[in-house]
């Protein structure tokens, strides 16, 4: 009988089968990770997955870091808004770590739950993760990057319905990297869609990315369009409202202000954002015009928002416009006292104090007032920001005020001096008088004010302090340490200004006047025993003291050198001031004023025939032609020695003379190859030529150098030397002359500067020994070329104007800088050029241009080309001939 053996098994004594309906649902969760199957079950696991753990946390990071830009970013409401604001690098910056969590989070789930078969994704959440991590890039304005994501999604997923969004963020990052062309094709091509086609958030944002494009590319026609349309849709109040506020600038710029004013009211009724109403209210006023009836109206609405506490970051823009309606109303003294207010008040928003600050400068100038007119165009150029709209035109503009207030000012000043000269002393005590006694009423009443706020700040503390629902003490700790607490922090600043006002952050901040302290920290009453101390006491008393008379009556020029002194400040000032109205205003009338005003102030002036020339020049049209010929004769009769006088009497003076220099340049060429040729009685028939032309020859010295060496090579040694010995006796500082003593002397003839010959000068050798030890030669760096002037002699600024005009024909790039050297020696340095080679060819056209470097110049000047390296050396050396040594030592072999 077979044994029968029983192998059914109670699940209730294996302990892992107790949970086997868990197990199972483990097995096929397992079983559904994968993505090399495409089944119902795996399908909904990945979509699932990836929707509720990839790519919904990587959307709420994106999400969060768009609300922190749109907390942190700075509109800039002195220009046209943007449809959006993305921020700049720095704002776009503080969006990394959310922006990486985004791409982190969709990368992971594209990477895991991508199930694509058949030339299609069966994950749906697939193609917005790669949209995803588009627009992190986007908002990290790593706009490459942006573009590759997706372009990826348009060819891998063209046929889901995130193809019209795609396109239209691809679009958004064409028109932030200035594509604008590609940008209008795709919007176009997404236009062209059928609604069902869009997603909601493309028929939503469509017509506002093209009102961005058009903005950008400045069709503002076009951006009107598409704003208006945008605002058909079912957008937010805060959409709303900017939409408006754009629009309204657009029609402000068009000077279609009834637009303008709807659309600016639109957006202080909506008031979603203070900052944007506040700035609507300042537009409608700047909308104000003679014409308008507002202006009482606008005026209280203004002096309405001085007065809330609100505003107190934006009392400058407020003053701003207050002064705008001054001006309209032609009330200028009230408009002046506005935009005083308004850059006063400018610490924040430095544009705006920049622009205020010009405005009052314009304004100033305009009245004559060119002392103060001076300081507002400083300050507009310290605080204009380098960001700003046009900066390099704006920048320029205002370092040509501020340089032409400058000159005016001092005309000003030194007028006002010479005519409180004439003054008697009782008239002028009695002046000094009223000015210290309007000191010391301002002094009482900054004293008032200091203890009234005092006051106020002990009441303040003793209410803070107080225990109870009534008191503060309690608020302010809060347990929180002081710097922790924005109430404290707060309210301690408001003590502090009441206490000591507006302070700079600076050392002996205390201090109101720190230039009446010692140096030491202690004041002149604690070493009173100190004789030295006393009579510094004295020297305050008169001159540094404001409470003095002598204070205010130092300046006054009593001497006759004193108002000579004066009258010359007077017409220097006065020449620069007409040159800048001149070249860089291009305003000859003014011109003509300044230096008609120089001309009838001044006799015997060393700028006098350049001023004269200056007026012949500006009165040079037919309307003019008395003042044009009474200028004429005053150069001629006064100046007839000089190029001037030639030129007026036959302006192709220096066309003739350009012509001749062609000659002599010419026939040197000719005459150098013939001798490089060995056609040495060619070059001795062109040398001779040349130098027995009577007319001016500027390379005279290089002629009789061919001259005498093609006499060596046909044997006439002893008029070798005569001619060298001419040529170093007549043209000494010739850029020649140094190969002919250099010549004399290996034939044992040294040439001294009297014409005399002696032994062989060693101190030379020793001198280019020295010149080679400081110096050296760099052929391949920047060079520059340096003149050497004698300013006893020779007028700098008139140079300065010859060589400016010669380097508008040779290179228009060049810069020049003038500065003194030593004693009346002054240097003019052109350049920079890339190296020698540049450098040497513009020396010499410069060398044997006639007009820029007639023969009266070459006497009292010196000329020479310089590296960058040697530059600094020699400026700290200064010594002339050791340079000039060297340079014509190493430049010229």
């Amino acid at each position: 009988m077979p044994l029968l053996f029983n192998f059914s098994i109670s699940p209730s004594r294996i302990p892992f089968l107790k949970n086997w309906k868990l197990l199972v649902f483990v097995l096929l969760l397992l079983s559904s990770c994968s993505t090399k199957k495409n089944t119902f079950s795996r399908r909904t696991y990945h979509n699932l997955t990836a929707h509720y753990n990839g790519w919904w946390n990587g959307n709420e990071s994106l999400k969060t870091g768009i609300d922190l830009l749109n907390k942190e970013v700075v509109e800039d409401y002195s220009t046209t808004l943007s449809v959006f604001n993305y921020g700049n690098e720095k704002e776009a910056s503080m969006l990394i770590p959310n922006m990486d969590r985004a791409i982190e989070k969709a990368s992971i789930t594209a990477q895991k739950h991508s199930m694509w078969f058949r030339n299609r994704e069966y994950c749906n959440w697939i193609d917005d993760s790669y949209l995803l991590i588009g627009k992190a890039n986007f908002y990290k304005q790593e706009y490459t990057i942006a573009r590759q994501s997706f372009n990826y999604v348009l060819s891998r997923f063209y046929y889901t319905s995130l193809k019209s969004e795609s396109q239209l963020w691809l679009a958004k990052t064409y028109i932030e990297t200035g594509n604008f062309l590609k940008a209008e094709e795709l919007l176009n091509e997404i236009a062209l869609l059928f609604p069902e086609e869009q997603t909601a958030f493309v028929r939503k944002n469509l017509d506002l990315v093209y009102a961005d494009l058009y903005l950008k590319s400045n069709q503002d026609t076009k951006a009107i369009a598409y704003l208006e349309k945008a605002l058909e849709l079912p957008i937010n109040r805060k959409t709303i409202a900017r939409i408006s506020y754009i629009l309204a600038q657009l029609y402000q710029k068009e000077e279609k202000t009834d637009f303008a004013s709807n659309y600016y009211q639109k957006v202080v009724k909506i008031n979603s954002n203070y900052q944007m109403a506040f700035n609507a209210k300042i537009n409608l006023a700047y909308l104000y015009t003679s014409k308008s009836s507002q202006g009482a109206s606008l005026r209280k609405s203004l002096n309405k928002m001085l007065k809330d506490s609100k505003n107190k970051n934006y009392v400058d823009q407020i003053h701003f416009a207050l002064a705008e309606i001054d001006l309209i109303e032609q009330d200028t003294l009230t408009a002046v006292k506005h935009l005083k207010a308004a850059v006063k008040n400018g610490r924040q928003n430095l544009k705006q104090k920049s622009i205020a600050s010009l405005k009052l400068a314009d304004l100033l100038f305009q009245k004559n007032h060119f002392s103060l007119a001076h300081k507002y165009y400083d300050t507009a150029q310290q605080t204009l920001p380098t960001t700003s709209e046009n900066y390099l035109a704006t920048a320029k503009q205002l370092s040509v005020y501020f340089e032409l207030s400058k000159q005016l000012s001092i005309v000003e000043q030194q007028d006002s001096l010479l005519y409180l000269a004439k003054l008697p002393e009782s008239r002028l005590n009695d002046l000094a008088d009223s000015l210290i006694s309007l000191l010391k009423e301002k002094e009482t009443q900054k004293r008032n004010d200091e203890n009234i706020a005092q006051q106020n700040s002990a009441i303040g503390n003793q209410i803070r302090n107080t225990p109870g629902p009534m008191g503060m003490g309690t608020a302010l700790g809060g347990g929180q340490w002081y710097f922790y607490n924005p109430q404290a922090r707060s309210l301690g600043y408001t003590e502090f200004l009441a206490k000591w006002g507006n302070r700079p952050f600076a050392d002996n901040w205390r201090l109101s006047n720190k230039q009446m302290s010692s140096p030491t920290g202690f004041s002149s009453d604690e070493n009173e025993d100190s004789p030295n101390l006393k009579t510094d006491s004295l020297s305050n008393e008169t001159e540094s003291n404001p409470n003095s008379r002598a204070y205010y009556l130092k300046e006054i020029p009593r001497t006759e050198a004193q108002k000579k002194e004066a009258n010359l400040k007077i017409a220097d000032a006065l020449y620069e001031a007409a040159f800048i109205y001149k070249e860089e205003l291009k305003k000859n009338e003014k011109a003509r004023a300044v230096f008609e005003e120089f001309a009838s102030r001044t006799n015997n002036h060393s700028l006098q025939l350049q001023v004269y020339f200056q007026l012949y020049q500006l009165y040079d049209e037919p309307l003019f032609a008395q003042q044009k010929n009474k200028y004429k004769q005053l150069i001629i009769d006064n100046y007839a020695d000089t190029d001037y006088a030639l030129w007026v009497q036959n302006p192709d003076y220096y066309r003739e003379m350009e012509k001749k220099q062609n000659f002599f340049s010419e026939q040197y060429a000719r005459a150098y190859q013939a001798f490089e040729q060995k056609q040495y009685l060619l070059a001795l028939h062109l040398s001779n030529q040349a130098i027995n032309k009577p007319e001016n020859n500027p390379l005279k010295a290089n002629f009789l150098f061919i001259k005498a060496l093609s006499m060596a090579q046909t044997n006439v040694m002893d008029s070798m030397y005569r001619t060298l010995e001419l040529l170093v006796d007549k043209y000494p500082d010739a850029a020649i002359a140094p190969l002919a003593e250099t010549v004399l002397s290996q034939e044992g003839i040294a040439f001294s500067s009297e014409g005399k010959t002696a032994s062989t000068d060693v101190s030379k050798e020793e001198a280019m020994e020295k010149a080679a030890e400081l110096y050296t030669l760099n052929p391949d760096s920047k060079h520059f070329v340096l003149l050497v002037l004698d300013a006893e002699k020779i007028n700098v600024s008139a140079i300065q104007v010859r060589i400016q005009d010669f380097n508008k024909k040779q290179n228009s790039s060049l810069r020049l800088t003038n500065y003194p050297l030593l004693d009346q020696q002054y240097i003019i340095a052109i350049g920079e050029f890339r190296n020698q080679t540049d450098a040497m060819a513009y020396y010499r056209a410069f060398q044997s241009d006639q007009y820029v470097f007639p023969q009266l110049i070459r006497n009292d000047s010196k000329t020479f080309v310089i590296s960058a390296e040697n530059y600094s050396r020699f400026f700290i050396d200064k010594d002339i001939n050791k340079y000039q040594l060297f340079f014509n030592n190493k430049y010229f072999n």
